[in-house]
């Protein structure tokens, strides 16, 4: 199979995996948010847990961009990127790595507020 077509079906994968991690997460927490928990220790410290890790994951997939990025130009000053596609597939890797601190919490949470359930 064509590397970049490989690339493009693990993010569009990669994309729907955190979607419905997130859709986990988020009908675990509502509850919590919406006022059945107000004032329980778990309630508090599940607003606290997703608000520092939102903060952590976009620090860290920021400066994972940002190597990702050197990476691409370097490839590109070398000459190893010589078409619109790979071009393409550069820019696609970027946000890969960008995304993946947030899509590797996303993950975690499902599991843990589903009980371990496999979504």
């Amino acid at each position: 199979m064509d590397p970049m077509l490989n690339n493009a079906i693990r993010l569009g994968l990669f994309s729907v995996e955190a979607g419905i991690a997130a859709g986990v997460t988020i009908a675990a927490r509502a509850p919590l948010l919406m006022g059945v928990g107000r004032g329980s220790p778990r309630a508090a410290e599940e607003t606290r847990r997703m608000v520092s890790e939102k903060a952590e994951a976009a620090i860290e997939g920021a400066i994972a961009a940002q190597f990702a990025m050197g990476r691409f130009w370097m490839r590109i000053m070398l000459g190893q990127v010589s078409h619109p596609a790979g071009f393409a597939d550069g820019l696609a890797g970027v946000a890969a790595a960008a995304a993946r601190p947030a899509h590797r919490r996303v993950r975690a949470n499902a599991k843990r507020l589903a009980g371990g359930v496999r979504y």
